[in-house]
């Protein structure tokens, strides 16, 4: 079955799938093959039991691995029908901002970002500030070329999951970071890089460099990182009427409008505030 994995791997990968989804679906495949010889209804049944310690959206996310290598095999003509069905995964009920992140500890969070010192402050300043005002992915931070930069038209042209290209707008506060950063940037020994983020010993930043950036200002309990930023500027912008679902769908690149509507889920704080605008009653002492 490794080889089949492998095959399956090198699948994914001409499918342009993400290297997070790629891992992922091959580390739960190969932990079902460690308890099942074969892909059925009983071994699919009897690993739900395995893993019932688990939360519902782990379960379910090994069961969609299970079921893509199931298709996988079924194109190859390996198998004869899906064994994973829909009655296999657990129906959650929305959970709203999945993030548990407010408007005001992003504001707390930036405001940290302004006044600690750091040696590369400026650029910092820069990619933070961009994904709280754009809601861009922390792997398009990293591949912003200078090329798609166009701060005249007030525009990012990106490519984003499955090497879909979009076009994200800039507001006036990611314009005046990014072009400090450019002023920074014209100095660096990798400036003739064709990448807008830099390192001191690389032309491009990479990923796990920005969650230590995150990281390093975030010292708080429930820390901000990248994807709450992303979950936060997508409820903000519904939260404040900014955008309507589809024109947030195109901002953040999702194919499906339902995942958007999943990034904008109301947050709770909000909900805390409007509670007591209805009340129905009088009550009698």
């Amino acid at each position: 079955m490794k080889n089949k994995i492998e095959q399956y791997k090198n699948y994914l990968v001409n499918q342009a799938k993400s290297n997070n989804t790629i891992s992922s679906y091959v580390s739960d495949l190969n932990h079902f093959f460690t308890l099942h010889d074969e892909i059925s209804r009983d071994s699919i049944i009897k690993y739900k039991e395995d893993i019932s310690n688990l939360s519902s959206s782990s379960i379910n996310r090994k069961l969609s691995a299970i079921k893509s290598f199931n298709e996988f095999l079924l194109m190859l003509g390996l198998i004869d029908n899906i064994k994973v069905i829909k009655r296999d995964f657990i129906k959650i009920q929305g959970k709203g901002n999945p993030t548990n992140i407010t408007e005001s500890q992003v504001l707390e969070f930036l405001d940290k970002v302004n006044n600690k010192y750091s040696l590369h402050r400026i650029r910092n300043i820069a990619i933070i500030y961009l994904i709280a005002n754009t809601g861009i992915r922390r792997e398009e931070i990293t591949n912003l070329k200078l090329r798609n930069l166009d701060l005249i038209n007030r525009k990012l042209k990106l490519i984003g999951k499955c090497n879909k290209e979009r076009t994200v707008l800039l507001n006036d506060i990611a314009i005046e970071v990014i072009k400090d950063y450019l002023k920074i940037r014209e100095k660096h020994k990798f400036a003739s890089s064709q990448y807008i983020f830099l390192t001191e010993r690389s032309e491009k930043l990479d990923k796990s460099t920005i969650n230590y950036i995150f990281n390093s200002y975030s010292i708080d309990k429930d820390k901000v990182r990248p994807h709450s930023c992303r979950h936060s500027y997508a409820s903000s912008m519904i939260e404040n009427e900014m955008f309507t679902l589809p024109e947030l769908q195109n901002q953040l690149g999702h194919s499906s409008i339902s995942t958007t509507g999943i990034y904008c889920h109301a947050r709770e704080d909000n909900i805390k505030k409007k509670i007591n605008n209805y009340q129905i009653g009088v009550r009698v002492v």
